[in-house]
């Protein structure tokens, strides 16, 4: 407590009513500024990771078959959103959903993926894949399957 021209006066620390009015209308003009912004950001991370976890699920299928004598295939359901690896036995590894505005194209000419049991592709050729940021095309090359990714 002090003196203030005679009259008793408490110190009050803290921010006035407008203070925190203005302080609020900042941060949600920078928040709608970043939103849009950050949610095409996280489409775009999530669509490399689904990409990056497709070529992985591919070079699984083909040293599946080489360790255990066997065909492997990987095939596209639901319009090319939905891409199941399996072996020629049926055995069945896993269903994978792209995730949404992500799938095969229409365009592509290759559909399925198949290996022999020696780890060589049965078919090569190129297969596209549609994303919200352009097309991919994946390049199978002779044999190996070695992949060149445009």
């Amino acid at each position: 407590m002090f003196r203030h021209n005679g009259w008793l006066c408490r110190k009050e620390d803290g921010f006035t009513f407008l203070e925190m009015l203005l302080v609020l209308s900042v941060l949600s003009v920078i928040t709608m500024i970043v939103m849009p912004i950050s949610a095409n950001w996280i489409q775009q991370e999530t669509e490399e990771d689904a990409f990056d976890a497709f070529l992985s699920s591919i070079q699984f299928i083909q040293a599946y078959a080489m360790a255990n004598d066997v065909s492997t295939k990987m095939e596209f359901k639901h319009e090319g959103t939905m891409y199941i690896t399996a072996t020629s036995r049926k055995l069945e590894f896993e269903r994978t959903n792209f995730p949404t505005g992500m799938r095969l194209s229409d365009l592509s000419p290759m559909k399925v993926i198949e290996f022999h049991p020696s780890g060589d592709m049965i078919r090569t050729g190129t297969m596209t894949i549609e994303t919200t940021n352009g097309l991919k095309n994946i390049r199978f090359q002779f044999q190996r399957g070695r992949m060149i990714i445009d």
